[in-house]
C-alpha cells in the first residue's frame, strides 16, 4: 500500500482506480520481463500515455503469440496426420524400394520434379500441368519484361520533363524576368498618364457628338457602289491617258519650239514627197522594160 497516495485513504474511488493503475503495471512489467529475458529493461517514463501504449502493444502481441501458437498446433497436427497415413499405407514399403532402386539420373529427375510441383503449388503433378504453368510464367514474365520497359521509357521520358521544367524555372528566376528597378515609378506615371486621359475623356465625347450632330457636316458616307464609281472613273481617265501618250509619242524627236516644229514638219513632208515621186518615176521604167517582152511573146 506504499505505493498508493494519501488521498486513497479518504476516496473509495480513487482508491480504486490506483489499485488497477497498479495492477496494469505489474501486468506490464511481467510482460516486459518476460520478452526482454535476463536482459536489462531499458529505462521509460511511467504515465497514463505510456501504460496505454504499452497495454495496447502487449494485447496485440498475445494475440499474435496466440495464432502463432495456432498456426504451430495446426501444422504439427497435419504433419503427424501425413506421417500416419504414410506408416498406415500399404504402399509405402513399395515407393521406399523403387526410391532405392533409382539410378542417380532418376533420384535427380525425382527431386526436380518434386521441387518444381511444390514451387508450382501442385499436389498431383503432370508433365502436362508442369508445361501449362511453365508456358504461363513465361508469359506473366514477358508480359512484366514489357511493362518494366514501358515504366523505364515512361520514367526517362519523366525525367527529361523534369530538367526541362528545372531549366525552365532556373530561367524564369533569373535577372532577365525579374521586374525592373523603377517599377514603382514607372505604375507611379501610367496611373497619373491614365487619370488625365480620364478626366479628358468626356470633353472628347462632347466634341465627337457635337461634330457628329452638326448640319455643317458635308461628310458622305463611303459605300462599295461609290468606291466601284471612282474605279471606273480611274480606268477612264487612265484609257485617255495612254492615248495621249501615243499621241505625244508620234511627235518624237521634234523641236519643242512650235514655228521650228512645224519647219520640221513640213521638211519632213517635202521629203515625203520626193521620195513618192522617185518610187513612182522607177515603178514606171520597170513596167516599160516589161512590157516589150511581154509582145514579144
Amino acid at each position: 500500500m506504499s505505493h498508493l497516495s494519501p488521498a486513497t485513504i479518504f476516496s473509495p474511488t480513487v482508491a480504486r482506480q490506483q489499485l488497477a493503475v497498479a495492477k496494469d503495471w505489474s501486468y506490464i512489467d511481467s510482460w516486459l520481463l518476460i520478452k526482454f529475458a535476463n536482459q536489462p529493461i531499458p529505462a521509460f517514463e511511467r504515465n497514463a500515455s505510456t501504460l496505454k501504449a504499452l497495454l495496447s502493444l502487449a494485447s496485440l502481441n498475445e494475440t499474435a503469440d496466440e495464432e502463432q501458437e495456432l498456426l504451430a498446433r495446426s501444422r504439427e497436427n497435419a504433419l503427424t496426420a501425413i506421417q500416419t497415413s504414410l506408416d498406415n499405407d500399404p504402399n509405402t514399403e513399395l515407393l521406399h524400394t523403387l526410391e532405392d532402386s533409382l539410378t542417380p539420373e532418376g533420384q535427380i529427375a525425382l527431386e526436380s520434379l518434386s521441387s518444381l510441383s511444390t514451387t508450382l503449388n501442385l499436389s498431383t503433378p503432370s508433365t502436362e500441368i508442369i508445361g501449362r504453368k511453365l508456358l504461363s510464367l513465361q508469359t506473366t514474365s514477358y508480359t512484366l519484361s514489357q511493362a518494366t520497359s514501358r515504366v523505364a521509357t515512361l520514367q526517362r521520358s519523366l525525367t527529361t520533363e523534369l530538367t526541362n521544367l528545372t531549366t525552365l524555372i532556373a530561367s524564369l528566376q533569373s535577372p532577365s524576368y525579374q521586374a525592373p528597378t523603377d517599377l514603382p515609378k514607372q505604375t507611379l506615371d501610367l496611373q497619373r498618364k491614365i487619370k488625365i486621359l480620364t478626366s479628358k475623356l468626356p470633353e472628347i465625347r462632347e466634341r465627337i457628338a457635337a461634330l457628329s450632330s452638326s448640319p455643317n457636316s458635308s461628310t458622305s458616307k463611303i459605300t462599295v457602289e461609290t468606291i466601284k464609281a471612282e474605279e471606273e472613273k480611274f480606268k477612264e481617265w487612265l484609257a485617255t491617258v495612254k492615248d495621249l501618250e501615243m499621241q505625244v509619242k508620234a511627235f518624237h524627236g521634234l523641236p519643242q519650239d512650235i514655228d521650228l516644229a512645224r519647219l520640221e514638219l513640213e521638211s519632213l513632208r517635202m521629203e515625203l514627197r520626193d521620195l513618192t515621186r522617185e518610187r513612182d518615176g522607177l515603178f514606171e521604167g520597170l513596167v516599160e522594160r516589161e512590157s516589150p517582152k511581154k509582145r514579144g511573146r
